[in-house]
């Protein structure tokens, strides 16, 4: 039975979800279950390169044979995630999580200067950083705590217990004095 949230706590396990190859087949088992020639064809590999991945993806726990049919005298199967939503925490202490994590906020800071903003790179990206490592902790705590008790969500959707974690984070945030004062510092870089 494939669960609503699965925390990926797994440093290597992450890594291993964030290569590209990996992440597009996730992606396209989000809403459908496929056969290693379906997702062959569409993302233009070999079925070989696509079993290796869905091998390493079973491996981690993130995929699994959801059925199987006879087409002729093959048996074929079909792979699904183990779960709707896969939560990780680039924050985790792994040195090289901690690089892709600041890397993907030097993208940011390239939308605010386009839009016209001017600001100190290192005081904004050492601001940005720790409040996501604070939200990341936050959202992890509470995805743990969905995950334990998933028998009683499930009768919400996908959508909602994502935003509900959103929501909730939210309120953590706004109970920690630190993460306040990280609001503010962030409200007095960023402005134009």
């Amino acid at each position: 039975m494939t669960k609503k949230v699965k925390v990926i706590a797994d440093p290597e396990v992450i890594k291993l979800m964030l290569e590209d190859t990996r992440r597009k087949i996730l992606q396209l088992l989000r809403n459908k279950e496929m056969t290693i020639s379906q997702l062959s064809e569409i993302l233009g590999k070999t079925p070989q390169t696509i079993y290796h991945h869905i091998e390493k993806l079973k491996e981690a726990g993130l995929v699994e044979v959801k059925r199987t049919e006879m087409k002729g005298n093959l048996v074929e199967k079909y792979y699904g995630r183990t779960a709707d939503a896969f939560y990780i925490n680039l924050y985790l202490g792994d040195e090289e999580l901690r690089y892709m994590a600041r890397a993907r906020l030097r993208t940011k800071l390239e939308v605010f200067k386009a839009l016209g903003y001017k600001f100190d790179e290192e005081k904004l990206l050492d601001t940005m950083d720790r409040l996501l490592e604070k939200e990341h902790e936050y959202k992890t705590e509470i995805s743990n705590d969905i995950e334990a008790r998933e028998e009683k969500l499930k009768d919400f959707s996908n959508e909602d217990i994502i935003h509900a974690i959103e929501w909730l984070s939210m309120a953590k945030i706004g109970r920690d004095r630190e993460a306040i004062k990280l609001l503010e510092s962030l409200g007095e870089i960023l402005k134009k």
